[in-house]
């Protein structure tokens, strides 16, 4: 399996699916930039928060879309080569274990959330230096925080559930393939040694 055969499917135009997802987020900050006389601050303001929460969100979709191991693989159903050592799985346990926390917190604070919500908005607000005072702040504050982060998970989900796994496999196989190399020059110096060994014709007696 080469390495080009694995990241099919992975080109360029995929790229435009996150970016897509970013974009009517970007498009609402530039809107509402316009409700403020400083537009340039407030803009940078809002851009920074959504690109923090996006970036949160993008955390929690790697962790969500860790590829595991699947245990139960053949090789030799898809090539007469096997794997000796199996991968460390740490990154794995360590993924469900955050994953089912963070369901867990989520599902028992889920009356709580609102709350969060405005909470943070509000110290958005009290610490935005007067920026951020129109009655619409708080509710647009509470959208894009939801939006970012939903946008965030599902890009970080998207690019860890396509190229991680491809990763893991080019890896696995450049690691195949540097075995197979030293165990053809072992096999070759095991050749040549008995030549280099055998005695030539001048030692044998007449």
């Amino acid at each position: 399996m080469s390495a080009k055969k694995i990241s099919d499917g992975t080109g360029r135009p995929i790229h435009l699916f996150p970016l897509a997802l970013a974009l009517p987020g970007l498009i609402a900050c530039l809107a509402y930039a316009n409700t403020s006389t400083n537009y340039w601050d407030l803009l940078g303001l809002l851009i920074i928060i959504a690109f923090a929460v996006m970036l949160s969100g993008g955390l929690l979709g790697f962790l969500f879309a860790i590829p595991k191991l699947n245990k139960n693989y053949n090789p030799h159903e898809d090539y007469d080569r096997s794997t000796k050592y199996m991968p460390n799985t740490n990154l794995e346990d360590v993924s469900d274990w955050l994953t089912k926390i963070i369901i867990g917190v989520t599902l028992t604070q889920l009356g709580k959330i609102p709350g969060y919500l405005q909470g943070m908005a509000d110290y958005l607000i009290d610490n935005s230096n007067s920026m951020l005072q129109a009655d619409s702040a708080r509710p647009f504050l509470i959208a894009l925080i939801i939006y970012s982060l939903v946008a965030g998970f599902i890009t970080g989900y998207f690019y860890t559930r396509i190229y991680l796994p491809n990763l893991f496999s080019i890896m696995e196989e450049n690691r195949r393939q540097k075995a197979e190399i030293a165990l053809w020059k072992e096999e070759a110096r095991k050749k040549e040694t008995p030549l280099c060994n055998h005695p030539n014709s001048e030692d044998k007696p007449s």
